[in-house]
């Protein structure tokens, strides 16, 4: 009897894995697509609004990108004297709740970096070139994340299943 719950565990533990894979993947698509809107957003605030830097992200709202501190990071020195890199250290704060691949990290940290540090002109083009780099990321990873889920899934039963027969 402790042979058939203990098999019945061991296979519920690696479903439960992939099942758990399956969602972290979801949630970096859902991470892509909301850097993608503030990517946009931002671009929008500096070509048609000339927005302050300290203030243009105050009007933002996106639920996923509240959800990992990004947004509160950002917001959080508005008021300081001296305005520093305040995108890297939001990144660097919020880096724990961030699913991102290394790639998706770096063309979002990239994005950050050049907002507020040239003309209008030149901004904008590093703006809209980031903006379409990271679309294409983000399309790219919705195509991995359904492949990836059903993946996941499939070797969670299986892994689940093996382990089932072997122990009984």
């Amino acid at each position: 009897m402790l042979k058939w719950i203990g098999a019945y565990l061991c296979f519920l533990t690696s479903l439960s894995i992939g099942w758990t894979a399956g969602k972290n993947e979801r949630k970096r698509t859902e991470q892509c697509e909301a850097f993608l809107e503030l990517f946009v957003y931002i671009q929008n605030q500096v070509g048609y609004f000339l927005a302050p830097t300290k203030l243009m992200y105050r009007n933002f709202h996106n639920a996923v990108l509240q959800k990992t501190g990004f947004l509160d990071a950002l917001c959080a020195h508005e008021t300081d004297a001296v305005y520093f890199d305040v995108w890297e250290s939001a990144l660097t704060e919020c880096k724990e709740n961030l699913k991102l691949s290394e790639q998706q990290m770096e063309t979002v940290r990239a994005f950050g970096a050049c907002i507020g540090k040239t003309n209008e002109e030149l901004q904008l083009k590093h703006l809209e070139y980031y903006t379409k780099a990271f679309r294409s990321e983000t399309e790219k990873q919705k195509k991995q994340m359904q492949k990836n889920i059903k993946l996941y899934r499939t070797l969670g039963f299986s892994a689940g299943a093996a382990i089932l027969i072997l122990v009984i």
